[in-house]
């Protein structure tokens, strides 16, 4: 845990005394919605996930995932996040995990059409490159007012032996109580389980705050979580 603590302490002390940094508020926690940072700012994030396999056992089965996001904006449309992610079984150690690298990109402006495609891209791998994943999202989004939709349809692929393909997808709505708070519910899920909880989001652009629980409905395959429980920490200034 000393690490981990170590490198929350570096991502604080970056995020509150940098001068173009510039957080991307979000209203969603599984669901990315519409939106990229602008050319020249970046932001870090911090995610802190909690699954467990067993909604009434959670003490000694629960996982914890921590991942750490730096984000930079290449143009007004373009940016790239470089996550490193670690994971802590229960009662082990924690230990590095993998690393990913992401792309976004706005193909219009909001508002052009009767959705807003935004197209994402991600690749996930470990060290010695002996695992590698590509997820590919569509991000479709579209806002009446104070409230907002949002689907994720997804395609991850995973390159071992064989390359396997597997389909997937998340969905938000939510309403915008005001510039800070904003209260919704998300949807996400493939063959192995479907998920769905509510989704709290505070803050503004500067620093910001999203927590959802998920749980399973109907059956799940076995070992995928019952629960999955995600914090979202977002600095800028």
């Amino acid at each position: 845990m000393k690490l981990l603590y170590q490198l929350l302490f570096i991502l604080l002390f970056i995020s509150f005394f940098s001068i173009s940094s510039k957080a991307d508020k979000r209203n969603y926690v599984w669901t990315y919605q519409y939106q990229t940072l602008n050319r020249g700012l970046w932001e870090l994030e911090y995610y802190n996930t909690s699954s467990s396999p067993l909604l009434r056992q959670m003490k000694g089965n629960t996982t914890s995932e921590h991942q750490i996001e730096l984000e930079v904006g290449m143009t007004d449309r373009f940016d790239i996040g470089l996550y490193q992610v670690f994971t802590q079984e229960p009662g082990a150690s924690l230990k590095y995990e993998e690393f990913k690298i992401r792309a976004r990109y706005r193909l219009f402006e909001k508002n052009e059409f009767f959705v807003d495609p935004l197209i994402y891209l991600e690749y996930i791998g470990v060290a010695d490159f002996s695992k590698s994943e590509i997820e590919a999202k569509l991000i479709l989004s579209k806002s009446f007012g104070k409230f907002n939709f949002t689907l994720n349809p997804i395609a991850e692929f995973e390159f071992t032996n064989a390359t396997k393909f597997t389909p997937a997808f998340s969905f938000g709505a939510s309403y915008a109580f005001s510039e800070l708070f904003s209260l919704g519910f998300e949807a996400k899920g493939q063959s192995s389980g479907y998920y769905i909880g509510p989704t709290l989001s505070h803050g503004n652009d500067n620093m910001w705050i999203a927590l959802s629980p998920l749980f399973a409905v109907g059956n799940v395959e076995t070992g995928k979580p019952e629960i999955l429980i995600r914090i979202i920490t977002g600095f800028g200034k």
